[in-house]
């Protein structure tokens, strides 16, 4: 193909040199197929006692016909429902039981299932995953559970913000494709579609030969070929009675002309898309014109970022741009959001002025080497992740393959300008595209576009005229499911540790071992909301996300083409657009989370010191971050889960620093002023409000004179701040509830608990992990109530609590309220077995683990920790403490603190009449 003529014997000799000292691997990756066809990825990684074993399957929502739409994200469902070998409790529970972690996903080219455990029970979490794939059994009693689940989850989706907007683009840039389905499907399909339609769909495409396993992490290669083969190896490569044509799907793009569609729908912002034809991958212009998308979706200096988001009054407040590689065809894709239904005709015709013009543009040199770079940096940071790698490879590891996986950072280095510049004359000049513009209705009376799918009479008059083979699943493929012994709760740290408080106040943490090439910093600012003016709630946000838009001596474009230049990644706050990134934002502290590598980790270390001491709040600047929280904040104001939860916050705290919220509210940031960020920075992150974590395979000493050069002259604020005050103690029950037109209702309950330092904490972790996986698994397991329902538990140092959280129709809302409250007084009257609490206490082992992957994450945690008063290494200390936690410690603190007569309610979305 023409691709080849970027093969690395091409390279020169200046890219190979770097190469050699960026992406040097500690083992080198393996590639090969089984007898029976199925392709195994061996990826060894020794950063984290951990293995990822991922299994990819060439089964999505582009295989799908009109009257299968939905069945395979269906079909993921139901794999988790029993086995031959295993129940449904035994699948997930023997997994989370050895400190594990299982899951699935489904996407347009392929349905991926993982399993993350100790390297130990590596070979267990293979034979599950075979089982799950392999020996399914479909119980009758699991489908109506599965059916609600799923369609709570279709609901779910529907009352996001833009999901209106996202559905009518797909359907407009994709019709003529296999891609224009949605993966969930339609609700009147999920409630119809029968049982065998299933089963047959399931023996069609989950063979061998159709699916690519790959283990990442801890192990020998040698020994982890022999673990593979006896386990994956043994599956005959066609099942008995499985038919072996799939349905051919369509290739190549359909897309000719210049198309725009406009549309009114339940949206508060206004959305523009554009999908613009572009090479397939294969074409020699494909790499070219990836690397002119990358330039393009560079912030602060893609020529169509600054023309969209650029001045006092940007047309837009959110853009992104992307390269979608699909099976025979490509496209670029652009999208904005703006506040203003009014510049939707001038987003339109910036996009394609700018767009047919790329091929005259002269690049930022220095960007552009950047983009290369972070490239190569990006395969260290995500190595170190394991189970996440499968989802940010997935999509191109279908389409393009591993090979070109591996090659790909290399291959691109090797792309000049030139080569861009002729991929968007022969692409962009005169280019096919499909636009949509989907704004709020102008009054009640216009139409609305809501997606449509089949209805349930032309399902059911459908399955009634077809035939499905008859299979037998009592038997299923032989299997050894390998046995495990009881798991002895373990925690091995070789680092070494240097904390130090400087006389400024500035506290600094140092963690040191040679495990991974990646130099972590996390700065944490204490006490955010209780430090913010009570008239300038979200100020915080306010400050952090300015950080990045330039210093007293760089631009914001030249603050972005720095930190690319060392493939560095900065995270300073939520970003909206990433479902559940939100996990690291919280009322206690503020984060700023960096990472590049040791071969720039001087020079990032500078740059980091620079964006936190020297922030130059330009007004310009300022402005367009304003702008963008202010969208952000409507598009969530009518979202049930954010609405629920800011309700219980306020609900729990009254008029405490938490009731607050983190991004403020409308008024709040229209209030702040340019002085008042600048105030505020300089009072909450002064040193003696902030701690510095830094994780690294450099020598301590070394690192922590870099901290006292940049941070140690800084003078203490002298000013006073303010600790939070805890919760006042809730013994009646408090409701509160915001009416939202949604097709969900989301649900937040819980209650007051005793902090980090408390005697109790661990138990209270231990009893709230068991009410969760209860909630789980009666709720949704058994009752199909929910997509998603749990319980967690949030811990100052002081006070903490827990909460109990749920989403699910209107119209099951007291069930869903009862389910709550039942779980809760069983558990508190009754306690928990002696097995429930083995479990939890191995989940909270894993989940420990599994959350410490990455070495910016290790950061993270080591800055919370001493937060809360825990010195470093504290998680030897707490495992320690976890293997102490025993049935009676756990129904002790539920009885004392677990009520069902006083608690928070918060609720929002449609009740039922």
């Amino acid at each position: 193909m023409k691709l080849l003529q970027y093969s690395l014997t091409a390279l020169v000799a200046v890219t190979v040199i770097v190469l050699a000292f960026v992406v040097a691997p500690v083992a080198a990756d393996e590639t090969y197929r089984l007898p029976n066809g199925m392709e195994v990825i061996l990826k060894p990684n020794h950063s984290a006692p951990m293995v990822a074993s991922l299994v990819f399957v060439r089964s999505g929502s582009k295989y799908e016909s009109t009257y299968e739409n939905g069945i395979t994200h269906f079909l993921e469902h139901l794999l988790f429902d029993g086995t031959t070998h295993l129940t449904r409790q035994q699948l997930d529970q023997s997994i989370r039981d050895l400190g594990g972690y299982i899951n699935a996903f489904t996407q347009k080219d392929l349905t991926g299932y993982l399993v993350l455990l100790p390297r130990q029970y590596a070979d267990y979490g293979m034979a599950v995953q075979a089982d799950m794939l392999f020996n399914s059994v479909f119980p009758d009693s699991e489908l109506v559970k599965e059916r609600n689940v799923v369609i709570e989850e279709i609901k779910r989706d529907t009352d996001a913000p833009g999901s209106a907007a996202d559905d009518f683009f797909t359907q407009k840039a994709y019709a003529g494709t296999d891609y224009s389905r949605p993966v969930l499907g339609y609700k009147a399909f999920i409630e119809n579609i029968p049982r065998a339609a299933v089963v047959a769909y399931w023996k069609k495409y989950y063979v061998p030969s159709n699916m690519t396993a790959m283990i990442i992490g801890d192990f020998e290669p040698s020994e982890m070929k022999r673990t593979v083969a006896s386990i994956l190896g043994d599956i005959p490569a066609a099942l008995s009675g499985t038919p072996t044509e799939t349905r051919p799907v369509t290739t190549g793009d359909v897309l000719t002309g210049q198309h725009r569609f406009d549309t009114a729908a339940a949206v508060t912002s206004t959305y523009v898309n554009f999908s613009f034809a572009a090479p397939p991958f294969g074409d020699s212009a494909y790499l070219p014109f990836d690397l002119l998308t990358q330039y393009l979706s560079l912030d602060e200096v893609s020529p169509l970022l600054k023309a969209l988001k650029g001045g006092a009054d940007p047309l837009a407040t959110e853009v992104s741009v992307s390269l979608g590689t699909y099976d025979g065809f490509s496209r670029l894709d652009i999208s904005a959001i703006s506040e203003k239904s009014d510049n939707s005709d001038s987003i339109c015709r910036l996009i394609i002025s700018t767009v047919e013009r790329l091929a005259e543009l002269e690049p930022d040199e220095q960007a552009l080497a950047g983009i290369k770079t972070s490239l190569l940096c990006e395969e260290i940071y995500n190595s170190e992740k394991l189970h996440y790698y499968g989802f940010m490879i997935a999509p191109r590891l279908m389409t393009a393959g591993w090979s070109f996986i591996q090659q790909y950072p290399e291959l691109l280095s090797h792309v000049t300008w030139a080569e861009c510049r002729m991929a968007a004359r022969n692409w962009l000049s005169k280019p096919n595209y499909i636009a949509t513009v989907v704004r709020p209705p102008r009054d009640s009376a216009e139409p609305q576009y809501t997606p449509t799918g089949l209805t349930a009479e032309q399902v059911t008059e459908h399955f009634a005229k077809v035939s499905f083979p008859e299979f037998d699943l009592t038997t299923g493929v032989p299997l050894v499911i390998p046995s495990t012994e009881s798991v002895g709760l373990e925690y091995t740290d070789r680092s070494q540790y240097c904390r130090e408080a400087l006389p400024n106040g500035l506290t600094v943490i140092v963690k040191s071992n040679p495990d991974s090439r990646v130099f972590a910093v996390d700065v944490l600012g204490r006490d955010r909301s209780a430090n913010e003016p009570p008239d300038k709630t979200g100020i915080s946000d306010f400050v952090n996300r300015c950080l990045e838009k330039g210093t007293l001596t760089r631009s914001a474009a030249e603050l972005s083409t720095a930190l690319s230049r060392i493939g560095a990644n900065l995270t300073l706050y939520d970003n909206p657009f990433i479902p559940y990134d939100d996990r690291y934002t919280t009322p206690q502290f503020t984060f700023v989370k960096f990472e590049t590598i040791d071969t720039f980790a001087r020079e990032g270390f500078a740059l980091l010191s620079e964006l936190l001491l020297r922030p130059s709040f330009d007004s310009v600047e300022v402005e367009k971050v304003r702008k963008g929280m202010l969208g952000t904040l409507m598009r969530e104001a009518g979202s049930p889960g954010p609405v629920a939860r800011g309700l219980y916050y306020r609900t729990m705290f009254g008029d405490g620093a938490y009731a607050h919220p983190i991004m403020g509210t409308p008024e709040t940031i229209n209030s702040i002023s340019v002085d008042d960020l600048r105030k505020y920075h300089a009072h909450f992150y002064a040193p003696n409000n902030t701690v510095l974590v830094a994780t690294t395979n450099l020598d301590t000493a070394a690192v922590m004179g870099w901290v006292r050069e940049s941070f140690g002259a800084l003078p203490r604020d002298a000013a006073p701040y303010v600790r939070p005050a805890a919760p006042v103690d809730v013994d009646t029950t408090r409701t509160a509830h915001t009416d939202l037109s949604k097709a969900q209702m989301s649900i937040y309950l819980g209650r007051p608990l005793p902090g980090a330092t408390s005697d109790e904490a661990v138990a209270l972790e231990v009893a709230t992990s068991i009410l969760s996986d209860r909630l789980y698994n009666t709720l949704r397991e058994k009752q199909g109530l929910a997509y998603s329902v749990g319980a967690s538990i949030m811990l100052d140092s002081a006070f903490g609590w827990y909460t109990c959280s749920m989403g699910t129709g209107a119209d099951k809302y007291e069930q869903a309220i009862a389910g709550i409250l039942l779980q809760i007084d069983k558990l508190r009257l009754d306690g928990p077995s002696t097995d429930e609490v083995r479990k939890a206490r191995n989940q909270i082992w894993g989940r420990l683990m599994s959350a410490k992957l990455s070495r910016i994450n290790q950061s993270y945690y080591l800055a919370v920790d001493e937060y809360l008063g825990r010195r470093p290494g504290h998680d030897a200390d707490y495992v320690r403490e976890l293997a102490q936690v025993t049935p009676q410690s756990v129904q002790q603190v539920m009885s004392k603190y677990f009520r069902t007569d006083a608690y928070v309610l918060a609720t929002a979305g449609k009740k039922q009449p």
